[in-house]
């Protein structure tokens, strides 16, 4: 999923590529925990509609990430699709 942040320069510019590194890890921790919650309520047969929109606030921060992560590190949306691509031909050949 392609997401456009105009400001994502800035965002870099202004904070540093280590601080904003350990917002990536901070942000993918929390959508962890998101997915967490998530399963125990279904588990519990609960429809748990603040867990679900801190799930998906959760998965637009680490898409936020992703993007910036892409910017710092020079990596292509096409490197990105080629290794999905792959990665689901694995998992197709396993099951």
């Amino acid at each position: 999923m392609k997401v456009d942040i105009p400001a994502q320069g800035k965002v870099i510019a202004r904070y540093g590529l280590t601080a904003q590194a350990m917002v990536h890890m901070e942000e993918c921790a929390e959508l962890i925990q998101a997915i967490s919650k998530m399963n125990r309520a279904r588990e519990a047969g609960v429809n748990d509609k603040d867990a679900r929109f801190n799930l998906v606030e959760e998965m637009a921060d680490v898409l936020i990430c992703m993007e910036q992560i892409q910017e710092i590190y020079n990596i292509r949306t096409h490197e990105i699709q080629e290794m999905i691509g792959r990665k689901c031909q694995w998992q197709e050949e396993r099951l």
